[in-house]
């Protein structure tokens, strides 16, 4: 069920060290549905902005004139590059979690995807904030992008291919990077350092497009006694999506049971922006026909669709400006939907009893 929320969504981040819960105000009403027509002319007060936490203190005596152990910070990003399938050289950054917030198992992944002519940097405040609160996030500049212009051509050579000379099927393709960057997370929760069940994908424009694609494909896989090779996305954070862009298209995506009623999905937009505002609230209205209504009581409990419309003309990644309450309504969101319900997502080792990936 879904709705406006920005009300629902309107707290602050907590605090890593409270397991990331927000406070019992966040399940006020929803605000009403908006009319797709025009876009909102009434906001709702920001959140307060979404910051890490404070930087720990140096170290110090107690009473007992011990020393205090210094708080240890999250760990430096790593950035490394993949192959694809089809050969492009992908550049991403992994940010992994702080210690000592959850343990390795308890640990959400979330893949970040960029829109058109943008790169993974977009998303570092965001990465980094997510860290201190426990969360593992690896972030790919998409094919064409940022520091992904090269694949290899069929003699082996390879060749630099800028965004402006992607093809069709070179953007069709793109589903093709997000499942690259899932084998890493396959092989960091084989490490028990994350679970992969909590798979969550984070998709601002065009990377929304690839977001729900590449969901659609991930539950496409057929499940087998002996090894599970998907189901794993669990939730999606559209920030402006789209269903269409250029030859690009997920609106077959959108309309398969999983995408459409099974996983949580958190769409955001700004409403100064008409033409934005108005295809945003065609997903959000196309995705609450199918879901069932939900008890204005129960929405922390029960309610996996949320419409946020924040009070900017910002669009796409810029909707993380922490000005704006959408970093935290994304905490809130990956709170009630996974944090809340791991018992329903227990940690599994992914290895292929027959070898290979």
């Amino acid at each position: 069920m879904g709705g406006v929320c920005n009300r629902a969504f309107g707290q602050a981040a907590p605090a890593a060290k409270a397991a990331a819960q927000p406070a019992t105000k966040a399940a006020a009403q929803p605000a009403a549905k908006p009319d797709a027509t025009k876009p909102a002319t009434t906001a709702t007060q920001p959140a307060k902005p979404a910051v890490a936490p404070a930087a720990p203190a140096k170290t110090s005596a107690g009473k007992d004139g011990k020393e205090k152990k210094k708080e240890e910070p999250p760990p430096e990003p790593e950035s490394f590059n993949l192959r694809t399938k089809d050969g492009w050289n992908i550049f991403c950054t992994y940010y992994g979690p702080k210690k000592g917030v959850r343990s390795g198992k308890h640990v959400v992944p979330i893949i970040m995807l960029h829109g058109w002519k943008g790169q993974g940097s977009e998303y570092a405040d965001l990465a980094t904030v997510l860290q201190s609160w426990g969360f593992a996030s690896i972030v790919p500049d998409l094919r064409g992008h940022g520091r992904s212009v090269s694949r290899k051509k069929p003699d082996g050579e390879d060749e630099v291919v800028q965004v402006d000379d992607l093809k069709p099927q070179d953007m069709e393709g793109m589903v093709l990077d997000v499942e690259a960057v899932k084998k890493v997370l396959v092989e960091k929760n084989n490490n028990a350092e994350l679970n992969i069940e909590m798979l969550t994908v984070i998709g601002a424009d065009v990377g929304s497009i690839v977001a729900v694609n590449w969901a659609a494909l991930d539950w496409s896989w057929p499940m087998t006694p002996a090894y599970k090779q998907g189901q794993d996305v669990k939730a999606l954070v559209l920030l402006t999506p789209q269903q269409t862009f250029r030859r690009m298209n997920c609106s077959k995506a959108l309309a398969t049971p999983a995408v459409s009623q099974r996983l949580s999905v958190l769409l955001a937009v700004g409403a100064e922006q008409a033409t934005e505002y108005k295809e945003t609230s065609r997903i959000h209205s196309r995705l609450e026909r199918v879901r069932p209504p939900v008890e204005k009581d129960q929405i922390a409990q029960k309610q996996d669709l949320f419409l946020i419309v924040a009070p900017t003309p910002l669009q796409g990644t810029k909707l993380l400006d922490r000005a704006l309450k959408v970093n935290g309504a994304i905490m809130t969101f990956l709170d009630w939907r996974l944090l809340r319900k791991m018992e329903d997502f227990p940690w599994t080792e992914r290895k292929n009893p027959l070898g290979g990936s």
